[in-house]
């Protein structure tokens, strides 16, 4: 008797068992309602105690649905989408939001591009019409007018240098496949975009099936869906699609030494990973929290005495240090993802950061110990429950997941599935995607002291020569 009773204690529960532990009502958490429009379009809720609501539209569209001919269309259309739609000018637009005290955000990324926006309970209907205006007729004959002007915010715009790094880092590992293309600028030929370029870019992607109302505060599922029906119940839905290739994941490098842009060296390294839905994706979350992230002189605990090791290893090394900051990243996409690291360092300690992460990545396939796996899964939990706890983010989330997953996931189910992770499922994940296997480096600064890519290679394998 006594395995059989073993084996039901650990976590990994019975399909039944987890089914009823996961629901959100069990936690005490509001679930995520989704309904499907007859058109297609998707309306999920998450109903709260709040007296206000935060509506959005979010698109499985981004910079991936780009061509070579059209690349910077989804910048052109967020900068369109602030200058007035076909019924309403800049000026109403402007007042209609000013006068509902209500915010207006939007956003684009690689596959996803999102409209939110935030407003009392009662200017929800309102807030909804806006939204469905922005989206289903955007202003696109003020392209000629604003274009001029686009094109130097872009050139005048100073883009983090985080957001450089990983722009640069997608575009050497998928540079055959437009989900390299970038997404800060610049952007090569936008200068001859016209209006039929972005109207051909609309009609293909903002269509029912890609489409997603959002929601999140004071608002009735139903109340949303009747809105929903309305204002978007006449979007068409688009063309089947044929078929997509994955995207091939290139092993390269690409840098960019600058000796003269001061001291600091900002470099990052990817591997190939896993899309949203693989079943490996919880673990590359956890092994993500075991690299974790620092920052010098940041914290509660000092990194000289952090049970982190990458952390510990990194603050110690030589006695005074070897990074500035360093954060380990996993990006999950529709059908593939990339997982790595970006790290900020002086310029005579490039050699001894990299080779500190890389050391400490490698470590996840031969040398996690039971300790770590759990440091990491609390630091995960925390990370999942301890957010602003706004409508905003909540809607954000909402929208994210059902175009991901198509449907919500209530924490307490991502509760269960990080804790079915072990020191041993992290090594055998790390061992089949990280171990021996390419990478895509790219850096940024004074790189004298960087590794040779050969070198680089090597350090993804346990040398035991």
């Amino acid at each position: 008797m006594l395995g059989p009773a073993s084996r039901t204690m650990r976590p990994r529960f019975s399909r039944g068992v987890s089914q009823v532990l996961a629901d959100p009502m069990a936690w005490n958490q509001a679930p995520v309602t989704v309904t499907t429009l007859p058109n297609g379009v998707r309306v999920a809720t998450k109903e709260t105690f709040s007296e206000t609501a935060s509506v959005g539209v979010y698109l499985d569209a981004g910079v991936r649905n780009e061509t070579a001919q059209t690349r910077g269309s989804c910048y052109l259309l967020e900068q369109l989408a602030l200058t007035g739609t076909a019924k309403r000018p800049m000026a109403k637009l402007e007042a209609e939001v000013e006068s509902m005290g209500a915010c207006l955000d939007l956003g684009y990324g690689r596959e996803h591009t999102s409209f939110t926006m935030s407003m009392f309970q009662k200017d929800v209907a309102q807030g909804v019409d806006i939204l469905a205006d922005m989206v289903t007729a955007p202003g696109l004959t003020n392209l000629a007018k604003e274009k001029q002007n686009f094109l130097r915010k872009l050139e005048e715009t100073e883009q983090p240098t985080r957001k450089v790094i990983d722009d640069r880092l997608h575009a050497c590992a998928f540079r055959d496949y437009s989900l390299g293309f970038s997404t800060v600028g610049p952007f090569d030929g936008i200068e001859g975009l016209t209006q039929d370029h972005l109207k051909q870019y609309v009609d293909a992607n903002y269509t029912a099936e890609k489409m997603v109302i959002a929601a999140s505060g004071g608002i009735k599922h139903q109340e949303l869906v009747a809105l929903a029906e309305k204002a978007f119940g006449g979007v068409k839905a688009g063309a089947p699609v044929i078929g997509s290739t994955k995207p091939y994941f290139c092993g390269a490098e690409l840098l960019y030494r600058n000796d003269e842009m001061g001291p600091l060296a900002y470099i990052s390294v990817g591997w190939e990973a896993v899309p949203w839905k693989s079943p490996d994706a919880v673990t590359f979350m956890v092994m993500q929290s075991i690299i974790g992230k620092y920052k010098r002189g940041s914290g509660l605990v000092p990194g000289t005495i952090s049970g982190n090791r990458v952390i510990n290893a990194v603050e110690n090394k030589m006695g005074v240090g070897c990074a500035e900051e360093f954060e380990c990243f996993m990006n999950f996409y529709k059908d593939t993802g990339m997982f790595g690291f970006y790290v900020v360092c002086d310029e005579v300690a490039v050699e001894h950061a990299v080779g500190e992460l890389m050391f400490g990545c490698n470590l996840l396939s031969f040398s996690v110990t039971d300790e770590e796996v759990e440091r990491a899964k609390r630091e995960l939990k925390a990370t999942l429950v301890n957010g602003s706890g706004s409508t905003v983010d909540s809607c954000a989330q909402v929208g994210k997941e059902v175009l991901a997953y198509g449907r919500g996931i209530p924490p307490a189910e991502m509760m269960l599935r990080i804790d079915a992770v072990d020191a041993e499922e992290v090594k055998r994940v790390a061992y089949k995607y990280l171990n021996d296997n390419e990478i895509s480096v790219t850096g940024l600064g004074p790189l004298h002291g960087m590794p040779q890519f050969y070198c680089l290679r090597q350090a993804t394998s346990m040398i035991r020569y």
